[in-house]
């Protein structure tokens, strides 16, 4: 339906009727940018989140409110100290990613498997590691439990949409304590974050590079300090990227199986790149990165995006008015597929995105993590995804790795149209896979 009136559209705003409100959705870059100006008691992204994803529930009791009202401590803690450790990190993600394979694998020469589990499992012992260090990543309940435990909570949120207010705290509670996860995850990152916080105070933390050290650090009011604050919002942060990412990476396993054409050009490009410093190596695989950026293109987690919620009526620049209590978003799917944008834009080319190095060509290379108003799939221009670097790097040495390491095609007949639930576009569990050991093998960059 969006796609249909998105084309109807005329670049003007359109209304989709949701479960308790209206979607109003605009693409028209002066609205994206009234929309990322709006102050948050107008226009809430916090508000739309809270009732889509239910933190309260979901994620340990988790608000946005006045003890870090600007996001400070997010905003340090993922795009800056995130970022900023990347290159010392890889090593711990490649080995990370490795250890993902091989817990699906377990020494078989060929392995059939869901490519869901796979890109969870790999997703998730590099998420492991990179929050919590090895004193939790090797932690089998632990890791076990925080891999499942945002899908539960992502669950959980959903179904509590279509359920009356009165009843569905009740319900979600009821929900996720069935499940368990939350509450494993909760007892052991509230031991690490206490002992983190001991040895921080004593001066004895500086070895640590991970999230949950960047937190305590970063965090500095007695409110933010509180141990209870900073386990919430790790386990919010952990959410977050536990379900972006490994969509992501299920969407490239994909796009890998159906086009094993790219497969040799991507292989001879990660060979060319060989013996570069680590940082340098993912840098220098221009097609590899215009094949995350097309899979993207066509293949988002969800059909909106930069979600807010209209906290007071209001009226856009062309009078375009919106009630309070409804949904203001970008209809992500429906941009990336316009062909007025990307010619053919329901064929997947990488190389719609590629310059060669010896291009005389004045086009400025775009990269994955780029955003603007025609790939919105990192958000609005002027408020984008803090993560992206972080989630870029892990899927592009996930890839590397599945290319140099391995053999693969689909088991049988698949469907490869993803779930549609509400807006969201979910992987399918029933893609299978099959994974077969190469002869010659790549080491870690380290």
């Amino acid at each position: 339906m969006i796609e249909d009136l998105y084309s109807k559209s005329n670049g003007k705003a359109f209304a989709v009727p949701a479960i308790a409100q209206f979607q109003v959705l605009v693409t028209n870059p002066k609205h994206l940018l009234e929309v990322a100006r709006c102050p948050e008691s107008i226009m809430s992204f916090h508000n739309a989140m809270k009732e889509r994803l239910r933190h309260k529930t979901t994620m340990l009791g988790f608000e946005h409110n006045d003890i870090d009202p600007n996001e400070y401590v997010t905003m340090q803690v993922v795009k800056v100290h995130l970022r900023k450790n990347l290159g010392v990190m890889s090593p711990l993600i490649e080995r990370a990613v490795a250890r993902g394979f091989e817990s699906k694998i377990q020494g078989a020469a060929e392995v059939t498997l869901p490519v869901f589990d796979l890109a969870k499992a790999v997703i998730g012992q590099v998420n492991n590691e990179i929050f919590f260090g090895s004193e939790l990543s090797q932690n089998e309940e632990f890791s076990a439990a925080a891999v499942e435990y945002p899908w539960h909570g992502a669950l959980t949120a959903e179904i509590c949409r279509y359920l009356p207010e009165f009843v569905n705290k009740v319900i979600g509670n009821l929900l996720m304590a069935g499940f368990g996860s939350m509450s494993i995850v909760d007892r052991h990152l509230s031991r690490l974050v206490e002992a983190r916080t001991e040895a921080h105070a004593n001066n004895m933390s500086a070895n640590y590079v991970d999230v949950t050290q960047f937190v305590i650090t970063t965090s500095r009011t007695p409110r933010q300090r509180s141990h209870r604050r900073m386990v919430q919002l790790i386990a919010a942060l952990l959410f977050a990227v536990s379900l972006s990412v490994p969509m992501a990476l299920y969407w490239n396993l994909v796009n890998l199986c159906m086009h094993p054409d790219l497969v040799e050009s991507l292989r001879e490009e990660i060979a060319a790149a060989e013996g570069q410093d680590s940082t340098s190596f993912l840098k220098s695989m221009r097609l590899l990165d215009c094949f995350l950026r097309e899979t993207a293109r066509l293949n988002p987690p969800d059909a909106l995006v930069a979600q807010r919620k209209t906290m007071q009526p209001y009226t856009f620049s062309d009078g375009t008015y919106v009630p309070a209590g409804n949904l203001v978003a970008l209809p992500v799917r429906a941009v990336m597929r316009d062909a007025e944008y990307y010619p053919d834009p329901r064929r997947f080319d990488p190389y719609r995105f590629y310059t060669p190095d010896n291009s005389a060509s004045s086009e400025p290379i775009r990269r994955f993590t780029d955003v603007n108003a025609q790939y919105p799939f990192w958000g609005l221009p002027t408020k984008s995804c803090p993560g992206r670097w972080y989630a870029s790097d892990v899927l592009k040495r996930s890839l590397v790795h599945l290319l140099t390491n391995y053999d693969f095609e689909f088991a049988g007949p698949v469907n490869c149209e993803p779930l549609k639930v509400t807006t969201a576009l979910a992987p399918r569990q029933d893609v299978m896979m099959k994974l077969r050991a190469r002869k010659s093998v790549r080491k870690c960059n380290e």
